[in-house]
Parts: C-alpha cells; sequence; structure tokens
C-alpha cells in the first residue's frame, strides 16, 4: 500500500477552551490544543509520532489554522518531526481535509486520514487496519456502541424509543479510503464540505466502506475533561528518574560568560573547550545520570575539534533528542550557581526562562539558585565558578519511538 497521510488540526479549539477554567501552563500562546503537552509531549507530536515508522506512508499533510503554517512547520523541526507539510484548513473539517485531498500525489493510491487530537492511537492499529483496507472502497476504525441508545422526541424532553445497539459503532480515525474515489466523492455528492467524516461521503456515493471494531483506548480530546482524564491515565503509569549534575570552570579575561544559555556582562568568562557554560554542562550531565547514559565527556570530548567553542545549547539539545527518542522528558530541575561575582540579581530570571526553554517545562518547574562562597577561594576569589544540578526524569509507559 502506498498512501497519503492527512492529519487534521485546524480546528479553533474553541469546545476545548470554553470547557477549560485554568489552561495548563504549557499551553501555546495560539491556544490550539493540539500544542498543549500531554504527558511532557504535545498533542500532534504523539499522533503523528504514532505513524512515523509505517512504511505505507508516504507523505504526510497536516491542516492547521490560517496563518500558523509557518510556525508550525518551525514547531515541528525544533521537535525534530519531519518530511511533513503543514497547510490551512478550512472552515469545517471536511473542507480541510479536501484541500489536503489536492495537495496529495497520485501516485499514492490510498488516502489515510486522522485526526490530530486523537493522540492515543496504536501503531500496530493502524498497520492491521492498512492491511484489510484493499477488502473494501475504504475502511474506518470504529468502536462498538455499549451504553443503552436512547431515541428522544424534538423537544428532547421524552424517551421515544430504546434503540437496538448490537449493529451500531461508534466511528473513530484513522479512515483510510482510495484517494480517486475520495476525490470523486467531493465532486459529485452536494454540500460534501458539511460531512462529518470521510465514510458517509464515501457512503453518499454508493462506496463501500469496511468497518475494523477495537478495544483500544482512541479518544477525541475535544473538551478539557478529555485532556485530564488523558494526562491522569499517563500520570498514573509514570516512571521517574533523578540525576546530579556537577561542573566547575576557571574564569579568565578574554572569555564570555555563558549562564544557562544566557551572556552575562562581565570582565572575566569561563575557561573551556567549549562555551563553558557550566549550568548547562551540569544539567547535561545530570539528564544522562539519570538515565545510565555515561556522562558529557563520553558524549562531547575536548579531544574531539568540532566541539571547539561549540555553544552548550546544541549540546544540551542533543542528549534531550537522546532521551525523547527512549521517552524520557524532563519534569523538574532544581540548580545551585556558585560565584561571588558577578552579582545575578535580577538575571536569575533571564536564565530561569532560558533554562525553562531549553528544557521545555513550565518556569514554575525550574530554579535557579544563587549561592557566594564567602571570599574563600576558588569560587570566592572569582577564580573560577560552578554549577550542580538536580533534574527529574519522567517516563510512561508508551514511549515515543
Amino acid at each position: 500500500m502506498r498512501a497519503s497521510l492527512i492529519i487534521t488540526a485546524a480546528g479553533s479549539s474553541s469546545r476545548f477552551r470554553q470547557s477549560s477554567n485554568s489552561a495548563p501552563s504549557s499551553k501555546p500562546q495560539n491556544s490550539s490544543k493540539i500544542f498543549i503537552e500531554l504527558g511532557g509531549v504535545p498533542v500532534l507530536e504523539r499522533t503523528l509520532r504514532a505513524f512515523s515508522q509505517m512504511k505505507q506512508v508516504h507523505e504526510t499533510i497536516v491542516t492547521v489554522q490560517a496563518g500558523t503554517e509557518r510556525a508550525a512547520l518551525a514547531w515541528a523541526k525544533k521537535r525534530g518531526l519531519k518530511k511533513m507539510k503543514f497547510i490551512s484548513g478550512g472552515k469545517t473539517r471536511a473542507e480541510s481535509v479536501f484541500f489536503a485531498l489536492k495537495k496529495t500525489s497520485s501516485r499514492n493510491e490510498w488516502v489515510i486520514v486522522h485526526d490530530g487530537a486523537r493522540p492515543f492511537v496504536r501503531t500496530d492499529t493502524i498497520k492491521q487496519l492498512c492491511s484489510q483496507a484493499a477488502k473494501h472502497d475504504g475502511i474506518l476504525l470504529a468502536r462498538q456502541v455499549v451504553p443503552t441508545i436512547k431515541r428522544i422526541s424534538k423537544s428532547r424532553d421524552r424517551v421515544e424509543a430504546t434503540v437496538d445497539r448490537t449493529q451500531l459503532a461508534e466511528a473513530e480515525t484513522p479512515q483510510i479510503v482510495k484517494r480517486k474515489l475520495l476525490l470523486e466523492a467531493y465532486r459529485q455528492v452536494p454540500n460534501a464540505f458539511a460531512f462529518t467524516d470521510e465514510s458517509s461521503l464515501v457512503e453518499a456515493m454508493g462506496g463501500k466502506m469496511g468497518v475494523m471494531l477495537h478495544t483500544d483506548w482512541n479518544p477525541k480530546l475535544t473538551h478539557y475533561a478529555d485532556y485530564e482524564l488523558a494526562e491522569a491515565k499517563m500520570s498514573s503509569g509514570a516512571e521517574f528518574r533523578i540525576g546530579k549534575g556537577y561542573d566547575i570552570h576557571r574564569l579568565v579575561s578574554g572569555r564570555k560568560l555563558w549562564v544557562g544559555g544566557v551572556c552575562i556582562p562581565f570582565e572575566k568568562g569561563s575557561l573551556g573547550h567549549s562555551d563553558g557554560d557550566a549550568l548547562l554542562h551540569s544539567i547535561t550531565d545530570a539528564i544522562l545520570g539519570a538515565l545510565g547514559l555515561g556522562d558529557i565527556g563520553d558524549w562531547f570530548s575536548d579531544k574531539n575539534p568540532k566541539y571547539k567553542n561549540i555553544q552548550s545549547t546544541k549540546l544540551l539539545e542533543q542528549v534531550l533528542a537522546a532521551a525523547h527518542k527512549k521517552g524520557w522528558q524532563p519534569h523538574q530541575m532544581d540548580a545551585n550557581l556558585i560565584l561571588e561575582k558577578p552579582k545575578l540579581g535580577l538575571m536569575k530570571t533571564k536564565i530561569r526562562k532560558s533554562v525553562a526553554r531549553l528544557l521545555k517545562l513550565p518556569l514554575e518547574k525550574v530554579s535557579v539558585k544563587a549561592r557566594t562562597y564567602e571570599g574563600l577561594p576558588p569560587f570566592g576569589t572569582s577564580e573560577a565558578w560552578a554549577a550542580e544540578t538536580l533534574i527529574m526524569m519522567r517516563n510512561h509507559p508508551n514511549p515515543l519511538g
């Protein structure tokens, strides 16, 4: 099977925001639920990674709110999500899918459509769905209806009948459809943009859709309560590890003083093979220690010329990416800076914000404290400075590959 993947993520998230009294601190400025972190990983990223190892998928197109395409692409590159297009969505879900469908390659016979706000779909479930698609014009993932269903009056105050639920199923995504057939359905079916899923659109023109029932948890995060339930479910299976890091650097003239990725005005700077940012080095070492991955010297030898004067932010980003592949992410961090001069004062807040951004943590989970050395050498005489870090890393039973 050769397929184009379409991820619908162009909704306004209005129902999500309206049902929330207070949004999580990791919520981005555009207020879209797809970028809110779920177990430390953005919802959309969890969704995309479920498809990332699928050989059947030859291109990925994500629909987002108009005007956010470049920002979304930059976000994806920063998160290590490659080979995908972000396009402007439409006024309805069906219109968004149509816009994306027109961008798909004609070389791909099939189209897989999935909701960006369904981050719990399993890769093996998707593969099973793909293996059954050829038997039909298309196929959808669905869950058999379990609750007792009542048909009520138009006034919504009286039960008219109890509906037989034995042949009822709740449609979910992914939904897989032959590309040419879906394009034809958009052309032939009146008011096609009003349809709520691909299956109903294909059915309207006489197409035959298959269904694969499942019992996994594959909710769409529509309301804030859905997010809270999902977060609680993930937290219940979380594992935590603690790592400790320490680094020291001489202070010499002619070098810049970098602390937590922030350049601090001072007459001296750190002597080192890299930029000498002791705080970021201690954070990096703490992460490696928590995960049993060696130390910073094992990863970035000072004998290697490619690390000469490298920014420590880049070293930290490499280690974070490696941790992320194993399903780990920072949960909380506490650091001490040991130096007599310069006095950091208000710069501590700027350093905290820089570290929080690098670790992708809310500010309240990042602590940076400064300690003097009462004039005692080497720290109290401005011959050197040091940083020590304690970090808590968080893992989930379903790490991202």
